[in-house]
């Protein structure tokens, strides 16, 4: 029985971008890493700072966690949604210079503040121009690789988070020593400045030097051209193609969105947590603490990485068209012993080995959450599914997850000290929720993505089959 095309877009314009050969799409990777790693640097610098910034500026605990956590992360996730759509627009590698340039500039700007209305308004900026990020890479490797090999390529691309996480820790430790019982630097050119202040001077300008490479990624041809009409038309969908989209496949967004979402929650909680848990479990110093777990972040979370990439592109490969929500599932499954295990471990080293096995299938869906996307989405509209996917991922994981713990220890145990018992609650019981949510996701997953291969089917054929034709009707009931 004929159906409607689940595609209301013409099947008369060819929209299948010309994929580059692989030395340019490399490229392409190797640019947005380094991108990547100045996004999380400039994102990880103010909770490096947090007791001079609250001792000059006067500002309490709650306006710290404000302009670190909620405020940061609602800038990223709310810019997000109309960049998505830009990005489905306008060329992606000016767009991402753009936001660069506008993060930059206002890390730049942090180093100048002097109350903390000010401070939440520059690190909004740095929200806002972070949030071209993602949605941009999300787009790009989607075009440069076919689908058999993103995962590899999301996953080369995802171990910059972490290595710029890791730095961030790493470096952190080193400011907290270098300026110690200093206050003030002299700056040429600006004069003195606060220790805090010249840590934003030093590291906000040395992004933009990466821009003329970003403007020189290689950007497939998006628009088509209309059979008998000789100009070219945009492949971006309209506002309710997109929603008509989400509507048929609501369970697998929803699914697919809360299993990578609970990870991050996860991740970005207990991250938040560790070196203050080592100093109150173990007291273990906030520098010492600060160096080793940022080198586990690094070590496990890039091997994570890398391990679900491959294992998601080895599984896509076999035929399992629900590889990468699976592989989220089974990371969060892994994820679990240690993540109860690892705040009641016996001493700090122990813990801090525990935490890096959770880190590695944490870390798992910066690969498969991205190119998750990817396939859930038709290839004109990612840019605008991966800002709905971040708005939900930064706006849930990154601003609730440290929050989680903290009301865990203020609400449930009441004592500072017992962070270790609400982290060793609240991790397995995140861990868990994740999984189920996978699991659960994956039927309505492997019919969105056989519907989107359906859809691109359709128009390759249609010019060229007409609607009584058994290609027609083999399209129309897919």
């Amino acid at each position: 029985m004929l159906t409607q095309r689940p595609d209301p877009l013409p099947a008369a314009v060819d929209v299948s971008p010309a994929m580059p050969r692989p030395s340019v799409a490399w490229y392409g990777v190797a640019v947005l890493f380094v991108v990547q790693i100045f996004s999380f640097v400039d994102r990880q610098a103010l909770s490096l700072l947090i007791a001079p910034i609250k001792a000059d500026l006067g500002m309490s605990d709650t306006e710290v966690s404000l302009v670190i956590g909620l405020g940061f992360a609602l800038a990223y996730a709310v810019a997000g949604l109309p960049i998505g759509r830009l990005v489905d627009r306008v060329s992606r590698p000016a767009l991402l210079s753009a936001g660069l340039a506008l993060w930059c500039g206002c890390t730049f700007l942090c180093g100048f503040v002097r109350s903390f209305p000010q401070l939440a308004l520059a690190r909004s900026g740095v929200g806002i121009g972070e949030a071209t990020g993602t949605p941009v890479v999300v787009s790009l490797l989607g075009d440069w690789f076919p689908p058999h090999r993103r995962g590899l390529a999301f996953a080369v691309f995802a171990v910059s988070a972490y290595v710029g996480t890791g730095l961030a820790l790493v470096a952190g430790s080193g400011i907290v020593h270098a300026f110690e019982g200093l206050t003030v630097v002299d700056v040429p050119l600006i004069g003195s400045v606060r220790t805090w202040q010249f840590v934003f001077l030093l590291i906000g300008p040395p992004g933009l030097l990466v821009i003329p490479f970003v403007l020189s990624l290689y950007e497939p041809r998006r628009s088509g051209v209309a059979k008998g009409q000789g100009k070219p038309t945009s492949d971006a969908p309209d506002l309710p193609q997109v929603v008509a989209h989400y509507r048929r496949h609501w369970r697998a967004f929803a699914t697919q969105h809360a299993a990578s979402t609970l990870l991050a929650m996860l991740f970005y909680g207990t991250g938040a947590w560790v070196p203050e848990f080592l100093r109150r479990t173990y007291g273990l110093p906030i520098a010492q603490g600060g160096l080793w777990f940022g080198c586990v972040t690094v070590a496990a979370g890039a091997l994570g990485v890398l391990a679900g990439g491959v294992t998601s592109d080895r599984m896509l490969r076999a035929g399992r068209t629900d590889a990468r929500l699976r592989v989220t599932g089974i990371a969060a499954l892994c994820a679990l012993p240690f993540a109860a295990a690892f705040p009641q471990a016996a001493t700090p080293a122990l813990a801090l080995l525990l935490a890096g096995g959770m880190i590695f299938f944490t870390a798992v869906i910066s690969t498969t959450g991205s190119t998750g996307v990817q396939e859930l989405a038709p290839a004109r509209m990612r840019g605008t599914a991966s800002a709905v996917y971040l708005f939900v991922f930064n706006g849930i994981g990154l601003s609730l997850g440290p929050t989680v713990f903290a009301l865990l220890t203020d609400r449930a145990f009441g004592d500072e000290a017992l962070l270790w018992r609400a982290m060793a609650v609240g991790a397995p019981s995140l861990a868990i929720l994740a999984a189920l949510a996978a699991f659960s996701g994956l039927h309505p997953y492997r019919a969105c993505v056989a519907a989107n291969a359906g859809t691109s089917g359709a128009h390759e054929a249609a010019p060229s089959t007409s609607p009584a034709s058994p290609a027609s009707t083999r399209i129309a009931t897919a």
